[in-house]
């Protein structure tokens, strides 16, 4: 059953290894293929004070068979990319694509602790880009480009507060750092700040994970509700109806992810038709629907009363 998948992991804690290999130290396992039907795995990084590696000392440079994308929550931590350093502090993020030799390291010195997200797509994807999940075609050409030495187009690197540019601008609650287009479909990444309820719904086709930085996220997961602190991660798999809430002051802000991606057309849905699905500061559901059914995102139509749209 979908919602056999579903959990709420504590902050520092780590999902079960698919082999006895075990993680490097500091790191631990949010979600792996196990957890998302091999869709993505999301490993949380944090190096203790006095272990960081040595600025001089980088990591060898490897490339990798499967997308990466890098959130630095805190620290300096340095990206090598053939003869180039990138510098990423608090905030930052870069997407490295499949087939791009590169390596991580410590830029801050042995006494600083970096802490950094690092999400991986290996997955094939199951759905065509007009139906808001994964481009096979895309999927396809971007193996053929990692495999031609081309990977370096599709890298990436944003500044705090920056995001990729979409089909039109969405306000800053809702900063889209990685979109599906960037991914081949695999995964959309947002970072976004939960300042009103985004009222029940159910995603049919993609997973969608959030990792809290910073307050307090109120779920309602299939009619259980929970809440989510910062460092904590909860997986709500596909076909079962969920909603979220702030539960805090100032509001949430957390990282969200959509495998395969499309969540940022529906952001993008909402605010181009905001006076048309909400009136009076509720939301229409049935006008919603008429939008969002595209990505294959429903919202419950009888639970109108006293919900906000998103932004």
């Amino acid at each position: 059953m979908p919602k056999d998948r579903f959990f709420l992991l504590d902050a520092g804690a780590s999902r079960s290894t698919p082999t006895p290999v075990p993680l490097p130290p500091g790191t631990t396992l949010k979600a792996g293929p196990g957890d998302t039907e091999g869709r993505f795995s999301l490993l949380e990084e944090q190096w203790d004070v006095g272990t960081g590696t040595p600025a001089q000392v980088p990591n060898a440079m490897r490339p990798l068979d499967f997308d990466t994308f890098l959130y630095v929550c805190e620290g300096d931590l340095g990206l090598d990319i053939g003869d180039q350093t990138h510098h990423l502090t608090d905030g930052m993020c870069a997407l490295v694509p499949r087939g791009l030799p590169h390596a991580l390291r410590n830029l801050g010195g042995a006494d600083s602790a970096p802490h950094a997200l690092q999400l991986s797509a290996p997955g094939v994807p199951g759905q065509s880009d007009a139906d808001g999940g994964a481009d096979v075609d895309a999927y396809a050409n971007a193996i053929a480009d990692a495999a031609d030495g081309g990977a370096a187009r599709r890298f990436f690197v944003l500044r705090p507060g920056e995001a990729r540019p979409g089909r039109i601008p969405v306000p800053p609650a809702f900063s889209i750092k990685a979109r599906t287009a960037d991914t081949a479909g695999l995964f959309s990444f947002l970072e976004v700040t939960v300042a009103q309820p985004i009222p029940r719904h159910t995603h049919h086709v993609a997973d969608e994970g959030i990792y809290v930085l910073d307050g307090a996220l109120n779920i309602d997961f299939d009619g259980d509700e929970h809440i989510a602190r910062p460092g904590q991660f909860v997986l709500l798999p596909r076909g079962v109806p969920h909603a979220i809430r702030p539960g805090s002051t100032p509001p949430p802000r957390v990282l969200q992810i959509s495998s395969p991606g499309g969540w940022e057309c529906v952001v993008e849905t909402l605010i181009e038709h905001r006076t048309e699905v909400s009136r009076g500061g509720r939301l229409d559901p049935a006008a919603l629907n008429r939008y969002t059914r595209q990505y294959h995102v429903t919202y419950e139509e009888d639970l109108a009363d006293g919900q906000g749209i998103p932004g």
